[in-house]
């Protein structure tokens, strides 16, 4: 199997939380992008070469904090590891976006099965039609702009999650940890960024152990966060968006095309 390398950037104010970053290209251009399975579409920033492209329809899209509008272009090709597509719609953002980054999104993800090596810093590709694994394999849910959605066990409470690398820190409903207050510990406060550039000063919290595919994961740090927006247009209630600080700490399976997914290995710290 191909693949390619994973770039991460640490949080300057949190060693638990960081960007995962891609190398890509855009008919030959290199491009770097925030790789975010929690994003529907693939975007790029308006430049000099991005604004050549006509405008082929207006595009909303929204982060945990903000909601932006954007247009769709279509660009001749786009290149990341030995994933190629050619005659490609992706998002071109705003002019006056200077704080939100390039995004490879689920548009792109969605027809491969995905290898993520968090001890290796990288992604191997499969795109044979069986894959073979001892890990148990769990049955994935795609929305309809194909959010990978995953089920995280507290005790014997199972709850709905996004898989979202381009999440820095695991983000939990507060209304959750409202109604569950024995499975978090306040422990301060932090400022933190959504897709779209927004900021706000967030509550954090130590979460309990949890149950992710039949493995336990550690108590580690997650941002409290009132979802109640994202959630009235979700598929599915979600009560958390996992991120890099609790995906980190595995490697894991997620064949998007046969909607399978398997924590391959968990991490020692």
């Amino acid at each position: 199997m191909s693949g390619f390398n994973l770039i991460i950037k640490p949080d300057e104010d949190d060693i638990e939380a960081a960007e995962v970053y891609v190398d890509g290209r855009i008919e030959g251009k290199k491009y770097r992008f925030i790789l975010d399975t929690g994003s529907a579409r693939t975007s790029v920033q308006f430049n000099n070469y991005t604004s050549k492209f006509e405008c082929i329809q207006k595009n909303n899209s929204s982060g945990v904090f903000a909601k932006i509008t954007d247009n769709l272009i279509r660009v001749p090709y786009i290149k990341l590891g030995p994933i190629l597509k050619k005659n490609f719609t992706l998002v071109r953002l705003p002019e006056n976006s200077i704080n939100i980054r390039n995004l490879i999104g689920m548009d792109i993800l969605k027809d491969f099965c995905c290898h993520f090596y968090f001890d290796e810093n990288r992604v191997l590709i499969d795109n044979s039609e069986e894959v073979e694994i001892r890990d148990p394999l769990h049955e994935l849910f795609l929305g309809k702009r194909f959010h990978p959605y995953i089920k995280i066990q507290f005790e014997k409470l199972k709850v709905n999650a996004v898989w979202d690398t381009g999440a820095g820190i695991t983000t939990v409903d507060l209304n959750f940890i409202n109604k569950h207050p024995s499975y978090f510990q306040e422990i301060g406060q932090s400022i933190g960024t959504d897709s779209t550039g927004a900021k706000m000063e967030t509550t954090m919290f130590t979460m309990v152990t949890t149950i992710i595919g039949n493995n336990e994961f550690p108590p580690h740090k997650v941002a409290g966060v009132d979802l109640s927006h994202i959630n009235s247009t979700s598929e599915v209630s979600i009560d958390l968006i996992l991120g890099y600080s609790t995906l980190c700490k595995a490697n894991w399976l997620f064949d998007f095309p046969h909607k399978k997914w398997a924590v391959l290995k968990i991490l020692k710290e």
